[in-house]
């Protein structure tokens, strides 16, 4: 489940989550769905199904997700801003509105119904928090054997669109969340999300302990391109202009 290997077809009824169907209904709903291939075998992203890991977590506590996730992981980091729902988003003192390059959009309620999967706010500095934990910054909360269950890769996956950013990395896996590739002789761990009006991007190296954090109220991809980009610059690599900000 966590490593998006149960073999449907990728994102299984998101359009039925985003018509703000219940994501319980809709994962009772998953099993007979065509198989793409036997589950564990391939990799076809999930958000639906992946959040089940919420309601495990639910029962195993016996808290909401939102009070295990300060709890285990936002109090013990330092993550101040951190939350999992609509409301926590709303109740902070500053944020920035979801837009699309031309206007203000809402703030839609269906990705948080699904908190595991995409239902999460933050600052950069904690999103950076959570980055420097993921490199061995935290090993009183992510000690270093948990973060090896979560990076190694489990799965191998196509490369992740078309642009040049993309193409430019290689051996492209998936582990417990985390995406995994190698470039330039680096091996770099991340991921990206997009729902509509936000965008975020973690990408590090954690043998060299260095990586870019980002956030943006945005739907445009070009920012994506500014991670290779700062670590061509760490790296002494020849510059390029990985955003595209040169072309239409």
């Amino acid at each position: 489940m966590r490593s998006r290997r149960l073999g449907i077809v990728k994102n299984a009824y998101d359009d039925r989550l985003e018509d703000n169907e219940d994501p319980r209904q809709i994962r009772s709903e998953l099993a007979p769905l065509y198989p793409m291939c036997p589950p564990g075998t391939c990799f076809n992203y999930q958000n639906v199904a992946y959040d089940l890991v919420h309601e495990a977590i639910e029962k195993a506590t016996r808290e909401t997700y939102d009070q295990a996730a300060h709890q285990y992981l936002f109090a013990p980091l330092g993550m101040t801003s951190a939350s999992t729902t609509r409301e926590g988003l709303f109740a902070a003192k500053s944020w920035a509105r979801p837009h699309d390059g031309r206007r203000t959009l809402p703030v839609e309620e269906a990705y948080y119904r699904i908190p595991a999967a995409g239902g999460m706010n933050s600052s950069i500095i904690d999103l950076g928090i959570w980055m420097r934990a993921q490199m061995g910054g935290a090993p009183g909360v992510l000690n270093p054997e948990l973060l090896f269950t979560l990076h190694v890769p489990r799965v191998l996956t196509p490369r992740k669109g078309l642009a040049d950013y993309d193409l430019a990395q290689h051996n492209n896996a998936y582990g417990l969340g985390f995406r995994q590739s190698d470039y330039e002789g680096h091996h770099l761990i991340g991921h990206r999300g997009a729902v509509r009006g936000y965008r975020s991007m973690i990408l590090f190296d954690p043998v060299e302990k260095v990586g870019v954090a980002m956030l943006w109220n945005s739907q445009s991809v070009k920012p994506t391109g500014m991670g290779l980009e700062i670590l061509d610059q760490y790296y002494g690599r020849p510059a390029r202009d990985w955003m595209q900000l040169g072309r239409p």
